[in-house]
């Protein structure tokens, strides 16, 4: 586990190469930037009111980190099984790898609770605003098929819900 605070660091020098869950401490909103291999674009929000509260990351050697109004950013490596069977799983911000992450399948997403956010699936066509307003193209759910390998990135949503359909 690695705590920083505002300013700017480097993947590979300052946090080592991996998957990380990221959070703020208690009571903190700011900006989280992640340029590299990996383009990662948040405002991260303990309260998740004015953005989320948790991201995960892939972080490479080289990545440029930028962290501002925030003084505890905490990278907790993650280290879960593998998952190849398709089942219900809670998914927010961050990238997301079918056959690591949540099994292959067909599955429904349905954002959080007054949620509104990009999800989109490499590989597969996928690039749609999950939320509530459909003045600003957004829409309350969408029904797609994974397979092992396909990356799965989401933005601006603290909570995506995927249920087997």
């Amino acid at each position: 586990m690695v705590t920083l605070g505002s300013g700017t660091f480097t993947g590979g020098t300052d946090v080592q190469p991996g998957v990380y869950d990221v959070t703020t401490g208690p009571g903190q909103s700011g900006n989280f930037l992640v340029t590299g291999a990996n383009s990662y674009n948040e405002i991260l929000d303990s309260s998740d009111v004015k953005g989320v509260p948790e991201i995960r990351v892939w972080i490479t050697t080289g990545d440029r980190i930028r962290i501002s109004g925030l003084s505890e950013v905490t990278f907790t490596p993650v280290s879960t099984p593998f998952v190849t069977t398709n089942s219900a799983v809670t998914l927010y911000a961050g990238t997301w790898i079918v056959g690591q992450d949540l099994g292959p399948g067909r599955y429904v997403a349905t954002p959080g609770v007054g949620q509104s956010g990009k999800f989109a699936i490499w590989g597969e066509g996928v690039n749609q605003m999950l939320g509530g307003d459909p003045i600003f193209g957004e829409v309350p759910s969408i029904t797609f098929v994974v397979k092992k390998g396909d990356v799965i990135k989401i933005s601006g949503l603290g909570e995506v819900a995927l249920t087997p359909w």
